[in-house]
This record gives structure tokens, sequence and C-alpha cells, in this order.
């Protein structure tokens, strides 16, 4: 059988460093094949029989898969069943330039060197939120713009929902601690801040303090404000909403405070990120 290989420059195009597109159907999947880019597929609808490496990966919605530049792959219907999934690719730059920056919480040697693609399944909520972003990108004219969002959220794919697999059972984030984060990434709760956190947690303030010191390295304010200034550079970018509204739709009440983090975080004011990003 042939196998195929795909490069970035062909599937891609020249100077570009991250592709997203839409497979609606196994019917337009690849026959199998290789390429010398990265891959993350989320299986939006149906399920399938995914073929890769002289196995069988079974996945459905919900599922989402770290394709390797050596992994080799294709798909099989299951029954009558279709599939339609959503494809985000890579350059090996761009992915070595992420493992860079995570290179304090991720060592890539543990997803680089199973048998098997790493896999995870992502919750029904989850899955909706991760393919509403994706669609709000695809629709955003700015290359550049649209591939600083797809790299921001390959950081996060990886440290949610891959760094798992290379945890051990001292260090492992508890499940009752994803699932809280996974919940204040929703507007609602975030906007809230850290009352509401306290609340879905079920753990007092000071052992959620001390958790996400041990674990995550930060506080839950700094967590909550993390968010909050995302959300605000996303709606500075991409919409025209005023400066004073997204500031105060993210849950910034005090002004001069969220100035103060934003040019901390971007190092830039909320005007100037906006003049350069639209």
């Amino acid at each position: 059988m042939e196998i195929y290989t795909y490069t970035a420059a062909s599937h891609m195009g020249p100077h570009t460093e991250s592709h997203l597109f839409t497979v609606p159907s196994l019917s337009y999947a690849s026959p199998i094949h290789t390429h010398d880019f990265y891959e993350l597929f989320l299986v939006t609808k149906g399920k399938a029989r995914h073929m890769v490496n002289d196995a069988c990966q079974p996945v459905a919605e919900g599922t989402l898969v770290f394709i390797r530049p050596h992994d080799i792959h294709y798909y099989e219907r299951e029954g009558d069943h279709d599939c339609e999934f959503i494809n985000i690719c890579y350059t090996r730059e761009t992915m070595n330039h992420v493992f860079s920056f995570l290179k304090q919480a991720i060592d890539p040697d543990h997803l680089l060197s199973t048998l098997l693609p790493p896999i995870t399944v992502l919750p029904a909520n989850e899955t909706d939120r991760l393919k509403d972003r994706l669609e709000r990108i695809r629709l955003i004219p700015d290359k550049p713009q649209a591939a600083g969002l797809l790299r921001a959220m390959l950081v996060e794919l990886l440290m949610l929902f891959f760094w798992k697999h290379q945890r051990t059972r001292e260090d492992a984030i508890p499940l009752w601690l994803e699932s809280l984060l996974l919940q204040m990434q929703r507007k609602e709760n975030f906007v809230e801040g850290v009352r509401r956190m306290y609340e879905l947690s079920g753990r007092s303030p000071g052992h959620l303090n001390r958790v996400f010191r041990t674990l995550l390295h930060t506080t839950p304010v700094q967590y909550i404000n993390q968010l909050r200034l995302d959300y605000a550079q996303y709606m500075l970018a991409t919409t025209n909403l005023g400066i004073m509204d997204i500031a105060l739709s993210a849950g910034f009440n005090n002004l001069s405070h969220y100035y103060h983090l934003f040019k901390k975080e971007y190092g830039l004011t909320p005007l100037a990120f906006r003049s350069i990003h639209r």
C-alpha cells in the first residue's frame, strides 16, 4: 500500500505556521499517509477506527488526538457510522517553540516516544467550546492574528489535556481540580471571580490556595485574572466593543488594575494592542 507524505509547505502554504480545516466525512479523509508536521484532530461528530502505526485507535465525538510527524495513519468506518473532525496543523518549528515555552511543565519525550499518539476525550461542554473557538478563529481574515490564536490554543490544549500523560501519581492534578479549571474557563464563572471558584470547588479558600500553589504554581486570583485577560485580548482583536465595555465584560471592575495587568502581560496598553492587531 502506497504511503503518501504531506509536507508543511504544500499542505499549509509557504511561511505559514499553522492551518485549520474541517473534514466533514470520512469520504474526504486522506488515505494512509504521514507528514513532516504536527497535527491535532478533534472528532466533532460520529465515530471511526483510527488506524495508526499498525494499530487501531477507536475515536468518537470529543476525542482529541495528538499526531506526531513520524506517525503513519488513516481512517476506517466503524460499521455504518460516519465521522466529522477538525484538523489543526502546526509546523515542527512552531511546535518546538511551544515545547521550549512549556519546558518547565512538559517533557516532549513523553509525548513523542509512545507507540500510539497521545489521545484524550473531552467532556461534551469542552468539545462544543473548542469547536466554537476554532470556528471563530477560522473567520478571522488576518492570518498572523489567527496563527497567534492557534498557537495560544495549542499551549492551552497541551497543558490541560496532554500534560496528564506524563504526570506521576505524586504530582497528578486530581480530577476535582481538572473539572474546576474547565468550569472556570466559562465566561459566566471567571467573571464572578474567586468567590465562584470557591463555590464550585467545594473546598475552603485556604485549601484551594495551597493546591494552586503546589500543583499549578499560581494562585486562584492570578489564574482568574489570566482567563479574564485572555478574553479581553481576544475581544479587543476581534470586536468593535469599547475598551471599558470589554474590561467590565471580562470581570474587571477596577479599570486602573485592568490596564496595569494588561500592560504587564502583553507589553502594550489595550488601545495599542487593538491598533496593532486590528
